[in-house]
C-alpha cells in the first residue's frame, strides 16, 4: 500500500527501513523523504512504524523519538 503519495514510498519500503535502522519519522524523511512534501502522510507513516517496530522488525540502532513523537 502507498503510504506517501508525493514520494511514492509503500508501507513496503517503510518496513525495509526499519530494518536497515530506522526507528523514527526523521529517519523515514531523511532516508524515503516521507512527510516532506504536503505532510499528509504522516499520521499512517507514524502507523507503519509503529506497527513495523512492534512486530520485531528492530531497527540497526538505537531508537529516538522526537518530543513531539512523544506527545502524538
Amino acid at each position: 500500500m502507498i503510504i506517501c503519495v508525493c514520494k511514492a514510498v509503500s508501507e513496503r519500503q517503510i518496513r525495509a527501513a526499519v530494518k536497515d535502522g530506522a526507528g523514527c519519522m526523521r529517519d523515514l524523511a531523511r532516508d524515503l523523504g516521507v512527510g516532506t512534501c504536503c505532510g499528509k502522510c504522516v499520521p499512517e507513516a507514524r502507523l507503519a512504524l509503529s506497527a513495523t517496530l512492534s512486530r520485531g522488525a528492530e531497527p540497526a540502532g538505537p531508537i529516538y523519538f522526537s518530543d513531539a513523537e512523544l506527545a502524538a
